[in-house]
């Protein structure tokens, strides 16, 4: 009977591995899981410093992120966990833009001073009429409905970039769509 206890054990335990395994990397391809990107996107989704906090409060809000060093950063997702696949879309649809340096090439890494960048566009940027019906319209179409899920930093950086791009490379309502779904950094 021993005799069989230890053979029956280790492939229990194999099972047990083999499972565990599976649930833990479930949808992460063996080569994906490799490479630098994923190991970004790891760190990242496990990153606590993207948070939603004085929703509404553009004052507070703002002091908020004038309060922190230049070179920290917002990092992961504020609402909801980051989804890989979801991750890998918006770093790609990111690249498109990489010779604007005023857009993020990635959402859950945005640096402190692009973003009090950003809020500068927010605050600093007037429309024309015709522009404005651009922007007013954009953020309706957004995935989230608006600049973001919540009226957090992000809702007021990414309103911003919108307000910058319509201004100075006459972005239209499906571009600025575009590019704030691209920038979304709730998760997802």
């Amino acid at each position: 009977m021993a005799r069989y206890v230890i053979p029956l054990l280790a492939a229990i335990t194999i099972i047990v591995i083999a499972a565990v395994s599976f649930v833990l990397l479930s949808g992460h391809s063996a080569s994906a899981q490799s490479t630098p990107e994923f190991a970004q996107f790891t760190a990242l989704s496990s990153a606590t410093s993207d948070q939603c906090a004085y929703l509404g409060n553009k004052a507070a809000i703002y002091n908020s992120v004038d309060s922190q060093p230049n070179n920290a950063y917002f990092q992961g997702s504020c609402c909801s966990p980051m989804d890989w696949n979801h991750y890998q879309q918006q770093i790609a649809g990111l690249k498109n833009y990489s010779n604007i340096s005023a857009i993020p090439q990635n959402p859950y890494n945005v640096s402190v001073s692009q973003v009090k960048q950003m809020l500068g566009y927010y605050d600093n940027i007037t429309l024309n009429q015709s522009q404005n019906v651009t922007f007013t319209q954009a953020a309706s179409l957004t995935q989230d409905k608006s600049w973001c899920c919540c009226q957090c930093w992000a809702w007021y950086a990414h309103a911003g970039l919108a307000k910058y791009m319509i201004k100075n490379y006459n972005y239209n309502v499906s571009q600025v769509v575009t590019l704030i779904n691209l920038e979304d950094c709730c998760g997802g």
